[in-house]
């Protein structure tokens, strides 16, 4: 049995099932228009949104790619097979075609910590706060308040960090209930160029013997909860992402219609597109698969230039962040584009290996590198909502602004450079905030 994710065409009871949250009012229709030998569906699993750019109707190409400029988007709705093999999914395919918009791999993805390319912290939170330009931000009183960050991970420690909300695969979760553990450390991380941003605990990656894992499915999931948030309150969203693919052997092969890991119109691509769309400036961490000290779960042919940025982290709305040190130093573990969806990535780098949350010996690894990124985009979305300032607008600034630490401007291991908030700040016109005087008495 395999696992896979189908896309199916809009129907009211799809819809029913994703407004309730639950596979009940479409499992007729599945089992009617949809269902074939060989095929089962998962009930734990319901149907979700996918929002789509297509060229019309219900019905979208087989490849409509990232184009989302001139068409409107249009609801198709994902659900969770088992499959017993590759004959299923044709017949799939072949018998249901007319309800059938794709099926797709369904992964699995993990998070990405590290401490290794040597153990020792180089530097602590303080200095990760000085090297972004943070006593800038201070200066000029932007603090994240009143900005939304969606920490997707592990779910948040919530005596250590308050959370505003949040959501889980599975029913129940109470945000802010997990242990402390990698999302800990992340949402940490975010604060700290923005301490008084509101933090959502999205736990999406939960414990599987002692490893942290998620199905692709899961995350979109999570993005179609975060696409009605974000249009539900428009305007201040941030969202981070310090997990992904690892070893493209439980991906389907690059030029399957199945394939995630290079193929823009698998769905959780599509979604990631969509949650830009929305309004949401959505954080990547480019990966540990770099050359020089890969991440052992990194696969055989996943490491270093070319084959180290996967799927959504590679996405061209996204901002993919690789990884230095308090010292300006790559870490070596950071992944190497060229990304499998577009080319020129990473975007920035973000500090990492610093001792920071105290959840781990280090705050490490793209993992790290891409919250303390994130941070720096929601203090300075306290005072530039998307009205002023749309994420495309806030990534180029933050690429213009970055520091550059070889002389070469872009380039495959760091993007543009180290991502410099006093620098944004300038660039923006954004000036310190008078000090109030003592009265005299």
């Amino acid at each position: 049995m395999s696992r896979c994710i189908v896309l199916i065409r809009s129907h009211e009871p799809l819809h029913e099932g994703w407004r309730k949250r639950s596979f009940s009012p479409a499992g007729p229709l599945l089992d009617s228009r949809v269902k074939v030998p060989g095929l089962t569906f998962d009930e734990t699993y319901h149907p979700v949104q996918v929002l789509r750019r297509i060229g019309g109707g219900d019905d979208p190409p087989s490849a409509s790619g990232f184009n989302y400029a001139a068409v409107g988007p249009a609801a198709t709705y994902a659900v969770r097979v088992e499959v017993n093999d590759e004959a299923a999914i044709e017949r799939l395919r072949h018998d249901r075609h007319p309800e059938i918009v794709g099926v797709f791999a369904d992964p699995a993805v993990s998070p990405f910590p590290s401490a290794y390319c040597g153990d020792a912290a180089i530097g602590a939170t303080k200095d990760v706060a000085r090297g972004l330009g943070v006593p800038a931000l201070s200066r000029a009183g932007l603090t994240g308040s009143g900005v939304h960050v969606a920490v997707v991970d592990t779910g948040i420690d919530g005596s250590r960090i308050p959370v505003a909300g949040g959501w889980a695969p599975t029913p129940g979760y109470v945000p802010g209930s997990s242990a402390p553990n990698h999302g800990t450390m992340v949402a940490y991380d975010v604060r700290i160029a923005a301490p008084d941003a509101q933090i959502f605990d999205y736990a999406l990656l939960t414990s599987q013997a002692g490893t942290w894992a998620a199905f692709l499915s899961d995350a979109i999931a999570a993005f179609a909860d975060l696409v009605e948030r974000v249009n539900a309150a428009p305007g201040r969203w941030v969202v981070n992402n310090s997990w992904g693919l690892f070893d493209r052997a439980s991906d389907a092969p690059i030029g399957s219609p199945e394939n995630y890991s290079a193929n823009p119109d698998h769905p959780f691509n599509q979604i990631t597109g969509a949650l830009v769309a929305a309004g949401a400036d959505v954080f990547f961490a480019a990966g540990n698969c770099g050359a020089d000290c890969p991440d052992g779960r990194c696969g055989a042919g996943d490491t270093g230039p070319g084959a180290s940025i996967h799927g959504a982290n590679s996405h061209p709305d996204v901002v993919t962040v690789a990884a230095v040190t308090v010292k300006d130093l790559r870490l070596g573990y950071s992944s190497q584009g060229p990304g499998a969806l577009y080319s020129r990535k990473p975007d920035l780098a973000g500090f990492s290996h610093f001792k920071g949350s105290g959840i781990f010996p280090t705050d490490g690894g793209t993992s790290a590198a891409s919250p303390v990124a994130a941070g720096v985009a929601a203090a300075l979305r306290q005072r530039f909502d998307t009205g002023r300032l749309a994420p495309a607008q806030l990534k180029g600034l933050l690429q213009r602004t970055a520091r550059d630490l070889g002389g070469d401007g872009w380039d495959y291991d760091l993007g543009y450079g180290v991502i410099d908030a006093a620098a944004a700040l300038k660039a923006l016109g954004v000036k310190p905030r008078a000090r109030k005087r003592a009265k005299k008495v």
